[in-house]
This record gives C-alpha cells, structure tokens and sequence, in this order.
C-alpha cells in the first residue's frame, strides 16, 4: 500500500510538472506574441525551439527525436534567416537548435551523473575544442569564430547525448529508424524540385537540394539515410512484409540522390555497398552494379558527371578546385600553426582571392581547418577519428550480435566515406548530418560497452 501511494505521489507530482510547464509556456507565448513586431514566421520559429526544449525536459530521447526532425525539415529556412541579434551575434534558428542540443545534453550528464572522462573519444574532442575556442579569440573574425565552435560543440553534444541516452539496442533502433524518417520532408522537397526542375543552378543544371543550403548537403546525408535504410532492410527476416516499405524507401532516397549530382557522393555509397556486398551481401552487389549501368545508360547527365571524374577539365570544378587549394596552401605557409581563426575560411578567401565571386568555401576540410586553426588543429581533428576508428575496428571484431556487427560495418564505412569525402568538400558544413551521424555513433559506442544479453535484439 505505502509502495502504491508512493507512485501514486510520483505520478501527481509528474502530472503537476507538466502542467505548470504548459502554462507558464502559454503566457510566454502570449506575452511575445503580443510585443513581437518581427515576422510570423520568425514568432513561429522561436516559439517552436522553446516548445521542443521544454517537451525534452520532460523526455529526452522524443525531445531529441522531434529536434533532429526540425533541424532537417529546416535547414536551408533556419539557416538563412535571422531570428534575433545578441551583441551583434546573428542567431538563427538552426543556431537556437544547437544551442537547445548542448543544454538539453548538460542537463543529461547531471541527471545520470557522468563522468566525461569515461565517454569515449572524450581526450581527443576536447582537445580538438580547446584549440579551437582559444584561437577564436585571436580571430579577425569572432563572431564567426564563435558560431564555428558552438557548431562543433554541437556535434560532440550529439555524441554525448547518443552515448547517454541511446544506451541499449532497442533506443538505437528507434535512433536509426529516426534518422531514415528524419530525412522524408527534404527528399520530398527534393522529387518536388526534380518534376519541376528547380533547385540549385550551378551554371550548367539544376541540382536538388531539398530543404539543404547546398546540393552537397543533402547528397552525404542522403548517403547516411541509406545506409540505415539498407541496413534495416537488410537485417529483417527475408520473408518479412516489413522489408517491402524500406526497400521502397531505398529506391525513394536514391533516385533524388542521383540528381543532386554529387560525385563525391554517387562514390561513397558505391564503396560502401561494395564492401557490404562483397562481406557479405551479393545480391546488393548485383542490383547495385546493374542500378549504376541503367542510370550511366540512361541519364546524360549523370554519364557527364562520372566521365568527368576520370579527366579535369578547364571548365569543370575538379579544376577550380586545385586552383583553389594551391592559393591556400600559399597562405597556410605564412601561417602554419595557428591559421587565421577558426570558423573564417569563406570570409578570409573572399577578401584574398578576388576571383572566387560565389563559391569561398575551401572544399577540403583539412586544409580548412589547417587554414583557419593551424596544425595543432588539425592533428587533433585526425586524432578524433584515429580513436573512433580503432575502437569501432575492436567493437567489430568483438561483436557477438549480428545486427549491431552489420550496424558497426555500415557507420564504419560511411566514416571511411566521409573522411575520404572531405578532401573535396564541405563535410564540416553539413550540420544535419554530423548530428545524425555522431549521435548514432555515441550511442553504439554505449552499446558496444555492454555485454550482449542471451537472444538480444538490436
């Protein structure tokens, strides 16, 4: 009886919580709403970042759930437009979502009463921040500094977060399964640019974007999504009606992948299902090699794209691009240890090489972050994943669970992608997918910790 009027007490206590929380939200949102002069949509914005925070403080891993989902659908929206300004600091929407991330995964570590230096990959991260928020007040460019260490903050909170909340097979699952719905909104928007052919120009076609401020973005994340989504597929029993709508999903997630023509991209998935296939799937393999014969076949442009990886051309971007590298190189000599601040690459090509009219981002993260933070930088940057690397390499070999071995494989290769993907792009830039990416990292990394139960599933 006393153990029943205990939770009965637990439960009304819980109940009175939540309520006064809606209330007090309600007369914050009248409040604003009544002296806000900006736009509605930005009113919309702000009171949706304040919602999403409050309901995760209720439950974190839905709260998370419903922020991944937000900082997909807007990306491209939250990036570009200004919600308010702090001592001449813009802040976004997508920066508020950040923001909420790295509280939300303070209020976890209280909560659960962790030790940051039993979290793996902990040394390397902090590391790699601490150089980064010290330069950042040598910067001619602060407040770009500043937003380049809360977004990387951001992402090491996403592993935090995955490592304390997504700690058993079942949470990753849902994880995972979050992450593939996570990304239906902008890939509808994309098949909607696809029939009415618009996007992203790039001077010679029209290339989908979805919800994403650059084709490339939504290309590496669409990868990711796939990955998962053949993953899942792939780990359901053969007869099993529930592969039918994530096989459906693959082929949904692919085709707006073609046409972002992404090269970069159309190579990592290749590498990453060859491996798969070649381990362990030959039906992949085969479907995989006859899928890229038809579209090689069958779109010109995409036949366009992949003859141009074999020659650089005058006119296409491989040629830009070591025009580009070369100029910085020259300027990473004059200063090699400490760059010229973290965060600033755009901004410092734009001002010391006039010809870049449009395009200023480096389009090679090392040289990036060699660029703006110097050497040390950057051997800590290397040192994060020479870590997650290696231990993912011993979680593989040690894993006794079939699906989270294949779970393992499927994010180790797409890290292998990403890594091989950032000497000619802006990984460091797709915020979308570092959060879903290192998110699902920490939680393997939780998972993998423990030892496997008799029959678990993942």
């Amino acid at each position: 009886m006393a153990e029943e009027n205990k939770t009965e007490t637990a439960s009304n206590s819980y109940q009175r919580r939540i309520f006064i929380t809606l209330g007090l939200y309600s007369l914050v949102a009248v409040l604003v709403s009544l002296f806000w002069s900006g736009s509605l949509l930005n009113l919309f914005l702000i009171l949706a970042a304040l919602a999403i925070f409050l309901y995760s403080l209720f439950s974190p891993l839905i709260g998370f759930f419903i922020l991944l989902t937000f900082r997909t659908a807007f990306d491209y929206l939250g990036s570009e437009t200004e919600l308010f300004n702090v001592f001449g600091l813009s802040i976004n929407f997508t920066f508020l979502l950040g923001i909420i991330l790295i509280v939300l995964t303070g209020i976890e570590l209280i909560r659960k009463k962790a030790k940051f230096s039993k979290i793996s990959l902990f040394y390397p991260w902090l590391l790699f921040l601490i150089i980064n928020i010290i330069l950042s007040f040598f910067s001619f460019d602060k407040s770009a500094s500043l937003i380049n260490f809360f977004r990387l903050f951001s992402f090491f909170s996403a592993f935090v977060f995955g490592y304390l909340v997504f700690d058993n097979a079942k949470k990753l699952t849902n994880l995972a399964k979050v992450i593939i719905f996570s990304a239906i909104i902008p890939t509808v928007v994309a098949w909607e640019q696809l029939f009415n052919g618009t996007g992203f120009y790039d001077g010679t076609r029209w290339r989908l974007d979805g919800t994403f401020t650059h084709p490339n973005m939504l290309a590496l994340y669409l990868v990711l999504v796939i990955c998962l989504t053949l993953f899942v597929a792939l780990n359901l029993r053969k007869k099993s009606v529930m592969r039918i709508p994530y096989i459906f999903l693959s082929i949904f997630f692919v085709i707006p992948l073609v046409f972002t023509y992404t090269r970069v991209a159309w190579l990592a998935l290749a590498f990453i299902l060859f491996v798969v296939g070649v381990y362990r799937f030959r039906k992949l393999l085969l479907i995989s090699i006859i899928a890229v014969l038809l579209a090689y076949l069958l779109v010109p442009s995409f036949q366009d794209r992949i003859s141009t990886l074999a020659s650089v051309g005058v006119a296409d971007s491989s040629s830009w691009r070591l025009d580009l590298w070369n100029d910085m190189i020259v300027y990473i000599k004059a200063s090699p240890w400490f760059g010229y601040g973290p965060g600033t690459a755009s901004v410092f090509l734009e001002k010391n090489i006039p010809r870049l009219l449009t395009e200023t981002e480096p389009h090679n993260d090392y040289l990036r972050i060699w660029l703006e933070s110097g050497i040390f930088a950057l051997l800590s940057y290397l040192w994060i994943f020479i870590d997650y690397l290696k231990r993912f390499r011993l979680g593989f070999k040690q894993e006794t669970r079939p699906r989270l071995k294949m779970l393992i494989l499927f994010l180790g290769l797409f890290t292998v992608a990403i890594l091989g993907a950032s000497l000619t792009d802006n990984i460091l830039k797709d915020s979308v997918m570092q959060w879903g990416f290192w998110s699902l990292s920490g939680g393997i990394f939780a998972v993998i910790k423990i030892l496997p139960k008799k029959k678990e599933p993942l």
